[in-house]
């Protein structure tokens, strides 16, 4: 089931060195003790982002939007705890370069996995991920089922080096498919019913490309769109969905648990999986604010931008 296509043949001399200058180090860094992971380089990956003030006005603006009455020094304080996170998951995600169960293996508490392999055995279903804590952990499950086969869906990247970069690192297991998000349905088609289940993981709070069908539910008091590529496959395919629940236990470790959306058969209304997958993630993340990605453009699109939209498209100027 391996995807034969290969972009690093696609690289030239200059991208080939400097992804394997990137990958040698990433891998030193697999091997290096927890002291140093994160009292020697998560510090000083945590004075960059501050003192290069990264991407702070959208953090300030996207806090300002979901926490209105908290006061501009609570804000301050989550932006302050979130480059402090943000600093971790890089040190998190360039350590899985070359991750093995025996180095890695802990780094994840599923605290219902046994529970979850019984209820899903001999069944594809969706999980249903977000940008909070380190997210790259959520194909560490694959080690907790190796007869099913884990379809991430992923975002190609800008970067063609960061591009394979990204690819190899997720390599880690034989049961990892990567398959990008525009072939996700066409994917899935091909491939299921051939002998080996299929979970489909899929971070569904990106936002996505502005149509004239754009969706918005609530979140945070915003009228906010969704990636709905994981509900429109499981109510096709009748699909059990579940939010992966995460919570930071110490630096670098957490417990992650799966919480059911739907169970593949209720008869629910379009659009209802990813409503309660939506206030799922605002209840998670108000325990926790500083662990989601708040540098993200989130609220970028707006219901008054889809109107427009819809302007142009009836004069026939798109």
């Amino acid at each position: 089931m391996k995807d034969s296509n290969n972009p690093e043949k696609e690289l030239n001399i200059l991208q080939r060195i400097g992804l394997e200058l990137l990958w040698a180090t990433c891998r030193v860094m697999n091997y290096s003790p927890r002291w140093f992971r994160f009292y020697m380089f998560k510090p000083f990956a945590y004075a960059l982002l501050r003192l290069l003030r990264y991407r702070r006005k959208v953090i300030i603006k996207n806090l300002e939007l979901c926490f209105p009455d908290y006061t501009p020094n609570e804000r301050k304080r989550i932006m302050r705890r979130f480059y402090d996170t943000l600093a971790e998951v890089i040190v998190d995600t360039i350590c899985l370069a070359g991750a093995t169960p025996k180095r890695d293996g802990k780094c994840i508490n599923w605290s219902n996995g046994k529970e979850h392999l019984e209820r899903t055995k001999g069944k594809d279903w969706v999980a249903l991920a977000s940008h909070f804590g380190c997210w790259e952990y959520d194909l560490l499950w694959t080690w907790q089922d190796p007869d099913s086969t884990f379809m991430g869906v992923y975002h190609t990247m800008r970067s063609q080096v960061f591009e394979c970069f990204y690819r190899r690192l997720r390599n880690f297991s034989p049961n990892i498919e990567q398959v990008p998000m525009r072939e996700t349905v066409r994917y899935y088609m091909k491939h299921r019913g051939q002998g080996r289940n299929i979970t489909l993981g899929l971070i569904s709070d990106q936002s996505p490309l502005l149509t004239v069908d754009t969706v918005w539910y609530d979140f945070f008091g915003q009228p906010t769109a969704f990636v709905d590529g994981g509900e429109r496959i499981a109510m096709k395919y009748s699909l059990p969905v579940y939010f992966v629940y995460v919570k930071r236990i110490a630096a670098g470790r957490y417990d992650i648990r799966f919480d059911e959306l739907y169970d593949g058969h209720e008869d629910i209304e379009p659009h209802e999986i990813t409503r309660r997958y939506a206030k799922a993630l605002e209840a998670m993340i108000r325990e926790t604010p500083e662990l989601w990605l708040w540098s993200h453009n989130r609220w970028r699109h707006t219901p008054a931008k889809q109107e427009a939209l819809k302007e142009r498209v009836k004069n026939g100027k798109i």
